[in-house]
Order: C-alpha cells, then sequence, then structure tokens
C-alpha cells in the first residue's frame, strides 16, 4: 500500500489553501480612521477660539476732552452750535477762506472725508470754523461751500464775533489763532492745520493731521464711533 504524504506549506496549511481568518491583519475600525481629523477639528476650533478671544477688536478712541457749550452764525446767517450737533458725531477744521496756501489744501481734505463717508450720511457732520470773523461772513462762506462742493446737509461753515469765535477755537478746541506782523509790517493769520473729532456728546475723540494717515485715521474713527 502507498502512503500519501501531503504537501503542506507554511503554517501547516495546505498548499493553494487560502489562510485562514486568523492569519489575516485585523482591519483598523472606523473609529479609528476618523480619530486623527477629529483631533484636527478640535484644535483648529481651539485655536480659532483663541484667536478671537485675544484679538482686541477696534474701538473708537477715548475722550480726550470735553468742548464748552457754544452758539456762532452759520453760512446761512443762523444760530448754529454744541446744541445743534448734540447725538451727531463731526469733523472740525479751521481756516479762513482768503488764505492763499494752507487753507485751500485743508478744505480739499475735507472735501476727501466727505466723499469718504457719503454713505453714513447725515449721521456724520462736518464743520468748518474760520479763524477770520472779521472778514468770513456767512456770505463769503456760503460762497466758499459752494466752490468747493460742500453738501449743505452735511457740512456747515461757523462765524460769529471775533471774542466769541477766539473762545471755541483756543479754549475749546486748543487750536492756535491769531495774527502776527511780518518783517514788512503786514499782519499775518496764522492757525492750527489739524481736524478734530467730536462725538455725539461735545467730547474731542482725537486730533489728526491733514495728510494720508491723517485722514484714513479720522474716518476710521467717526465710523467707529458711529457703531
Amino acid at each position: 500500500m502507498t502512503s500519501r504524504v501531503e504537501d503542506r506549506g507554511e503554517g501547516g496549511t495546505e498548499a493553494g489553501a487560502a489562510p485562514s481568518q486568523e492569519t489575516r491583519p485585523a482591519a483598523p475600525p472606523a473609529r479609528a480612521k476618523r480619530f486623527p481629523w477629529l483631533v484636527f477639528g478640535i484644535v483648529f476650533v481651539l485655536l480659532l477660539i483663541t484667536r478671537i478671544v485675544i484679538t482686541p477688536r477696534p474701538s473708537a478712541p477715548k475722550p480726550v476732552l470735553e468742548l464748552p457749550a457754544y452758539t456762532l452764525t452759520d453760512h446761512h446767517g443762523k444760530p448754529f452750535g454744541a446744541a445743534d450737533l448734540r447725538g451727531k458725531p463731526y469733523i472740525a477744521d479751521f481756516v479762513f477762506t482768503s488764505c492763499p496756501s494752507v487753507c485751500p489744501r485743508l478744505t480739499k481734505r475735507m472735501v476727501e472725508v466727505q466723499k469718504r463717508t457719503e454713505d453714513l450720511g447725515e449721521k456724520l457732520h462736518l464743520v468748518t470754523f474760520t479763524v477770520d470773523p472779521e472778514n468770513d461772513t456767512p456770505e463769503v462762506l456760503a460762497a466758499y461751500g459752494r466752490k468747493y462742493g460742500a453738501d449743505d446737509a452735511r457740512w456747515t461753515f461757523l462765524t460769529g464775533p471775533l471774542g466769541e469765535v477766539e473762545t471755541v477755537v483756543l479754549r475749546g478746541f486748543k487750536i492756535a489763532m491769531g495774527k502776527k506782523e511780518t518783517s514788512e509790517g503786514i499782519l499775518e493769520i496764522f492757525h492750527g492745520e489739524r481736524l478734530v473729532l467730536v462725538d455725539g456728546e461735545g467730547k474731542i475723540r482725537g486730533f489728526y493731521d491733514a495728510d494720508d494717515a491723517g485722514i484714513a485715521g479720522i474716518v476710521r474713527d467717526a465710523r467707529l464711533l458711529l457703531k
């Protein structure tokens, strides 16, 4: 009788036979596949929350000083002052209409502010104070405003008795103004060249140069006040 020798492969299985379930590598569970993405998602959310909490949100500058109550005369010849601006932030500048150099540049900057805040409408006011009230009558100021395309609903030009204007400009806004005699004996008017942001409570929030950075800053801060 011939004996039969069974050909067995490694592991004691028959050649050609499929390996048993015990020898197959186990497939990772579905939960294990999702675990790295779950960790990544949690870390991302935590980083986002941390950034929101830690990063300071922009806010309007704090009040610098409070303006006294004042009433002057607008370019329509009517009384106009702090009470008319109550509850409404405004941007102020200081010029005189016969100025040949600095004042036209300042007024053009105010025109730029007017354009860049057009969407705010009458929520934001513009106010120009003359530092030469003896010559800048309401009629002169009205013509000056028309020359530069001032929006009559948003932009007011103010004049009045010299003493009252000086009180508002010098003591209130802390802006220089006056006259000085040149070497030729001619009286020249001088004044501060900065723009001022005032909130709806009559408090000054900042002084800004009339350059690109200053205009961008005052427009930004005015919008923050309105928020």
